[in-house]
């Protein structure tokens, strides 16, 4: 995060710069893998890998940032993962998961990339900003290997982070996700941070 963040700034200190995250690695397995013990009723199991996804968060935001700046991003991490738990907990309880909630759990791991990455620009005097793909990128309703639809993207695109990039921000875009016209959570299937980059 450090690296990227250096990378990013350079490029940001030259020209405008909108930078596309990935989850950090083997995050989207720990989350898939969650959701399959759910599905298959192992309460203990997903109980254990939220603790892990929770522990290896922690230990990078205590690592990355200080005072008030690592306790803001610290709630901002909670909240995501316990929005994932939330989902996590409910396929557990429907024996299923539903495509749909799959996409909006699974995105989780580029919406933690993001706050922290940001949060790190910041506590450099970058005056970066984390963006959720799913405001800016329209797709399909294909999920798990939803396709862009471009001109509604470029619409989102130019309300969202046009303005970000007048003001010389640089927003942090979560790779990988977007959201169907009437806002439904999608994911461009795996590799999809580069696709969202190209999009973008």
């Amino acid at each position: 995060i450090r690296a990227a963040a250096a990378l990013c700034e350079e490029a940001w200190r030259q020209r405008p710069v909108v930078a596309v995250v990935s989850a950090m690695a083997k995050v989207t397995d720990m989350l898939l893998e969650a959701l399959r013990h759910a599905e298959g009723g192992d309460e203990a199991g997903l109980e254990r890998l939220l603790a892990q996804l929770d522990g290896k968060h922690r230990e990078c935001c205590e690592a990355l940032l200080e005072g008030p700046a690592r306790e803001e991003t610290q709630r901002a991490l909670d909240s995501i993962l316990d929005e994932f738990a939330r989902i996590a907990r409910g396929v557990l309880m429907l024996g299923e998961r539903p495509p749909r909630s799959v996409d909006e759990a699974i995105a989780a791991g580029e919406r933690l990339s993001a706050t922290l990455i940001a949060a790190y620009a910041r506590s450099r005097g970058i005056d970066a900003l984390a963006a959720n793909a799913w405001d800016v990128i329209v797709t399909d309703a294909v999920f798990g290997n939803a396709s862009p639809l471009l001109p509604q993207t470029r619409e989102k695109a130019a309300a969202v982070l046009l303005p970000a990039l007048e003001q010389r921000r640089l927003p942090f875009v979560t790779g990988f996700n977007g959201a169907t016209l009437d806002g439904r959570p999608t994911t461009l299937g795996r590799g999809g941070s580069d696709f969202s980059a190209s999009i973008l």
